[in-house]
């Protein structure tokens, strides 16, 4: 993807959100174009030539108030477009360029989030894409102002002495060839930083984060957290050190060479035209002393906006790479609603590797559920399961075999509609900082909602808690945001995250572990509700063997491969693996 693309493509992004920013960028930059170089060029030659002429007084002084009731106007225009017109189309811009880039997050691949490189990117999106969208518009306003001094100032010194012009633009190609490769260097460097960054970060993270709070003070976590922290930052000394002796060598020799050909070499040139050739008068040198500056200082600085836009460009080619990225998990071309109620779900010599994996985390698997069924999805550690439920759930694509629903392939349907079908409860669920109601719903709550989610929490058990809270189901969870907050239990927090299928009108049930941090007692009352009161098809993923005995089908997976499935007083007659994992769990329950 060419880079002039990406950043023309951020331009667009500015012009579409905030257009009339755009435009007083541009005459923020015709402004101040016109401020620099009437103040150390125009102003300076005009005074001078009247002065030397001997004009009356009144005249210069009328040149003097022209000139202040220029700069008082364009200050007041400086000050409300940095006060007023930019803080706003800051916010504007963050607000819809943020609200695009998290539309695009909730669409992209799954497997997008197992690539270091596309993660990275990912998150320098989310953090600067708006901010380096301003800083685009802003430079370019800066250019223009830019442009606009140096035109006048070599207009005017050409009218003065074409040799003090041409050593000016000399001194400046030079800096610039030199500037351009420091900022090559620069960003290298700044690459290299950035994964010891992001592990620094996140061990700062995980010291603010009340959910590692508990952990770190009764483990040896911290020294841990200490020690990669350290590695971290003496990585990041490593390689800034690395580049340090380039960056020195390169950022001296460019001010050395500045101030000897403006302290030195030109001062003496413009001082052997005034004293020698009698070719400059002294209001000459005096102009030409202070636009000789203006412009070397405006050149320079305008060849280092040029080179900072190769920076602009790698950074909005991320934006841009992301935000055009297309998943592979994505409606294909004229698939259909899925709106026929549920009958079956069939896999078919179904088998998934990850991305750059070595080998197959599913093994031709075989399994139909029909609707109305309670099915339990059993085995040890890394068997499979939850990765099942993924592929179940489309949240990758098969490798290999194919998913039926109703006997169709999913992939004929589209996403929303397939997906509507499921209800889920993950076994790393998470709460939102919002209030109950609304974490039950996941969706905005409105009045009429107010029965359904009281229903929901009275299923999953969460009915008692409720009772206690002074402003019940509109109680926000969490503090993060209000001091009236409450933190939930682990065991209270996972009923509010199963009430979620309760409350979705869905056919089918997904459960990953769903009573992992429920008592014994509140386990069985939870599943005999989800099994028996809950009149929908249930998948269930569960280590506690309790669960899968009211299951209508068990599947017993090892090493992503199904090795036994039946009910439970099958599975337990024909003896096996579920039966020895069964028998070692029955000591802790009374069943």
């Amino acid at each position: 993807m060419k880079e002039k693309g990406s950043v023309l493509f951020m331009i667009k992004q500015a012009v579409k959100y905030v257009p009339s920013f755009c435009l007083f960028t541009v005459a923020e930059g015709i402004v101040w174009g016109c401020i620099h170089s009437f103040t150390s060029a125009l102003f300076i030659k005009a005074l001078f030539d009247r002065i030397e002429s001997g004009v009356p007084y009144y005249e210069i002084l009328l040149l003097v108030l022209a000139m202040a009731v220029f700069l008082i106007s364009a200050y007041i225009f400086h000050e409300w477009y940095w006060q007023f017109i930019e803080p706003k189309a800051r916010q504007e811009l963050h607000k819809k360029m943020q609200e695009q880039l998290y539309k695009k997050a909730a669409s992209i691949d799954l497997a997008c989030y197992d690539r270091p490189d596309f993660y990275n990117d990912f998150v320098w999106a989310i953090n600067e894409a708006d901010s380096r969208t301003i800083a685009i518009c802003e430079d370019i306003g800066k250019i223009i102002n830019r442009l606009i001094t140096s035109a006048v100032i070599i207009g005017v010194l050409f009218t003065i002495d074409l040799w003090i012009v041409a050593a000016v633009l000399f001194s400046v190609v030079f800096s610039v060839v030199l500037q351009r490769l420091i900022t090559k260097i620069y960003f290298k460097r700044d690459n290299e930083l950035k994964p010891f960054q992001r592990r620094a970060e996140y061990i700062s993270r995980v010291h603010y984060l009340t959910d590692y709070a508990k952990e770190i003070r009764m483990s040896e976590a911290e020294d841990l957290l200490l020690n990669n922290f350290d590695s971290a930052v003496e990585s990041n000394i490593s390689i800034t050190k690395s580049y340090g002796n380039k960056l020195f060598f390169l950022n001296l020799t460019r001010s050395i060479f500045t101030a000897v050909m403006f302290d030195a070499v030109i001062t003496i040139l413009l001082l052997y035209k005034m004293m020698i050739e009698k070719s400059v008068t002294l209001g000459g040198f005096a102009a030409t002393f202070s636009a000789m500056w203006t412009l070397f200082w405006t050149l320079n600085n305008l060849m280092d906006y040029f080179a900072k836009f190769k920076e602009h460009k790698l950074y909005a080619n991320k934006f841009r790479v992301f935000l055009n990225y297309e998943p592979t998990v994505c409606d294909k071309e004229g698939c259909g609603e899925l709106t026929a109620p549920f009958k079956t779900l069939e896999l078919k010599n179904v088998s998934f590797a990850y991305p750059q994996a070595e080998k197959n985390i599913i093994n031709g698997i075989n399994m139909t559920v029909k609707a109305g069924q309670k099915i339990a999805l059993v085995g040890y550690n890394g068997a499979g399961k939850s990765t099942l439920v993924k592929l179940l759930l489309r949240l990758y694509d098969v490798s290999g075999g194919e998913i039926l629903i109703n006997g169709k392939i999913i992939k004929d349907y589209t996403l929303c509609s397939y997906r509507n079908k499921f209800g889920t409860v993950f076994q790393d669920f998470q709460l939102y900082a919002a209030d109950i109601a609304e974490n039950v719903l996941t969706d905005e709550y409105s009045e009429g909602d107010q029965p359904r989610v009281l229903e929901a929490l009275k299923n999953s058990g969460f009915e008692e808690r409720l009772s206690s809270l002074n402003e019940g189901i509109h109680t926000p969870l969490t503090k993060e945001f209000d001091q009236n907050g409450i933190n939930l239990s682990g065991g209270e927090a996972q009923k509010v995250a199963i009430s979620r299928v309760f409350a979705k009108d869905c056919e089918i049930v997904i459960l990953d572990e769903p009573s992992s941090a429920l008592d014994p007692m509140t386990e069985y009352e939870l599943n005999n509700t989800l099994m028996t009161a809950l009149d929908k098809t249930v998948i269930i993923i569960s280590h506690r063997l309790s669960t899968t005995r009211m299951a209508d089908v068990i599947y017993m997976l090892e090493n992503g491969e199904i090795i036994q499935q039946g009910s439970h007083d099958e599975l337990m007659q024909t003896g096996g693996k579920y039966a020895e994992m069964f028998l070692k769990q029955a000591e802790k329950y009374n069943f």
